[in-house]
């Protein structure tokens, strides 16, 4: 019985399996073109450094007509070569005076276009209402909510948030939430800080104990201990246990501000987070009467340039204090050069949020009014070099950035200074779902890849609707892999929605997997295969945002389109 079946009993059932000795069962048909839903999952992880570039000439006006060719990246100090290289024009209206219509420099890329009168600009005014003083806050203020009345762009939005976390108004153009915002905004918390230090015994500021306590400064200890003898009036033979209550203090007025400074950096980092989901140009305002970073904070700051560097958000920062003389202060402890430094690290560190970013820093000035208005602008022209560092080691270790230009032209250049190396390399597939994540969120038109966008809505209510979308796509012209015959290649189709005020709704994922067969693609798919997602929606006016990419030419086609449901 050469030809008999073998049948096997599984749990009381007869399975016979087709499987005649001798011979094998045919193999299941393989599929032509599978779809499979996965989760809108958008998280950054990047191969290549980016470093942004502000380029100004001697009357501080933005260059915006320099190449790739034009600059030298220093990684390090050892020459980096480009790979990638853009100039994005920020708020420059396309119909001024000497803006012809055709780009300045090859990779040009304009963030301002606006056809159907969709939200394109954000800012978010972040008050840090932990390191600020009441009179700063009230000028700064004012200066914000003047701002939001002048209403510069019918398609700009605004936030407000604050580092304590209260109040919080997400991106809006309504006024009158602004203006309830701003107006409940106080520095409580930082009076409250300030008053426990300023007042204890002995008094102290956050740098002074950064020193004691993470830099072991014997000349700053001694000046606490000096203080602690006059507020407790102690003996001249209490010296020592003066020191130990220097010592002491230092080390609860550096854990308590270090934690301020984490909530600052934590907040930004929510910030640039929720911006990053804009589909448009982005920018933070920060308004702050300084900062201080200490070493064990550093890493946590980096990851903040490199999120907002990543996700095309510009930080820039204010400086509440205003026009004020270095080294004096009325009702803090002065320390003489201590206090100096630290007013100087203070506006250092602000400086160092916009250098990172491309961003604008406005200081030592009362003129809040052009100081919010110069803030809240993006540069007109942003420069971004990026390069793969030459030898990179994953150690996490800091690297210092140089750039420069090869021809001297009296140009100043604000740049990053640096960034920590990642710990471990990004995949492919990591690289794939970060190019997806920033294209989508972007507002460039990419046709690289044959796709086209289609949508329909259906009314099911009143005030509800299912909201159809089409990705068409011409497979014919995919760079395929041939493999057994067959044309090898997999779709990755993102659509999703924002709302009117620009903020992300929801998003689709589907993987087209094509295996087609030769006679199919020459005779059979037509004009292309259409990928369909659906959305429940409400009545109202959204964007709907298409990007498409192939894992083997690793092409791009990015799309967007206003649909209004009555």
């Amino acid at each position: 019985m050469l030809n008999a079946p073998r049948c096997a009993i599984v749990l009381g059932s007869l399975i016979c399996a087709c499987v005649l000795l001798g011979e094998q069962a045919p193999a299941p048909p393989i599929a032509e073109v599978t779809t499979k839903d996965a989760p809108v999952t958008f998280s950054a992880r990047v191969n290549l450094i980016p470093v942004p570039v502000v380029v100004r000439d001697s009357h501080g006006r933005a260059v915006g007509n320099l190449g790739a060719g034009d600059f030298q990246l220093f990684d390090n100090e050892k020459l980096q070569m480009i790979s990638k290289f853009s100039v994005e024009k920020l708020g420059i209206d396309a119909a001024s005076p000497g803006q012809p219509g055709k780009p300045a420099v090859s990779g040009e890329i304009r963030l301002d276009a606006n056809p159907d009168g969709a939200p394109t600009r954000f800012v978010a005014y972040v008050f840090d209402d932990l390191h600020m003083s009441p009179a700063d806050l009230v000028y700064s203020r004012d200066a914000v909510r003047r701002r939001i009345d002048s209403a510069p762009s019918a398609s700009e939005r605004t936030a407000i948030y604050t580092i304590s976390g209260k109040p919080m108004q997400d991106f809006t153009s309504d006024r009158e939430k602004l203006h309830s915002a701003l107006a409940v905004i106080n520095t409580s918390h930082a009076s409250s800080t300030k008053a426990i230090q300023n007042h204890s015994c002995p008094p102290m500021t956050f740098y002074v104990a950064e020193q004691i306590y993470d830099h072991s400064d014997s000349a700053a200890l001694a000046l606490v201990a000096q203080n602690v003898m006059a507020c407790l009036k102690l003996e001249p033979g209490d010296y020592s246990k003066a020191l130990t209550i220097a010592g002491m203090a230092a080390r609860e007025t550096f854990l308590q501000n270090n934690l301020d400074t984490q909530d600052s950096l934590e907040t930004l980092h929510n910030v640039v987070g929720k911006l990053a989901k804009m589909a448009g140009q982005r920018t933070i305002v920060l308004i702050s009467s300084g900062l201080l970073v200490p070493d064990d904070r550093r890493q946590q700051e980096s990851a903040l340039f490199e999120q907002a560097i990543r996700s095309n958000v510009i930080i820039s920062a204010l400086d509440a204090r205003g026009l004020y003389i270095p080294g004096f202060v009325d009702d803090e402890p002065n320390y003489g050069t201590y206090t100096l430094q630290e007013q100087i690290i203070q506006g250092e560190e602000l400086g160092a949020l916009a250098d990172a970013t491309g961003g604008k820093f406005f200081h030592n000035s009362n003129d809040y009014d052009d100081g919010i208005a110069r803030t809240a602008s993006a540069p007109e022209y942003l420069y971004v070099l990026a390069f793969s560092p030459l030898d990179l080691k994953l150690d996490g270790k800091y690297h210092n950035l140089k750039v420069t230009l090869k021809t001297a032209r009296g140009m100043d250049l604000q740049v990053r200074k640096g960034y920590y190396a990642p710990s471990y390399a990004a995949n492919p597939a990591e690289q794939a779902k970060r190019e997806i994540e920033e294209a989508f969120f972007s507002r460039d038109e990419v046709r690289d890849l044959p796709a086209v966008l289609k949508t329909q809505y259906f009314k099911t209510g009143d005030s509800d609707a299912t909201l159809s979308t089409v990705a068409n796509v011409d497979v014919k012209k995919l760079n395929f892999r041939k493999e057994d015959g067959r044309n090898l290649d997999n779709l990755t189709v993102v659509t999703g929605l924002f709302d009117d005020d620009g903020n992300y709704v929801s998003g689709v994922q589907k993987i087209v997997e094509l295996r087609l067969l030769d006679d199919t693609l020459e005779k059979r798919v037509g004009s292309g295969i259409a990928v369909r997602s659906s959305f429940n929606v409400h009545t109202g006016r959204y964007m709907v945002r298409m990007v498409v990419r192939d894992s083997e030419g690793q092409l791009m086609a990015e799309q967007s389109t206003l649909v209004e449901i009555p």
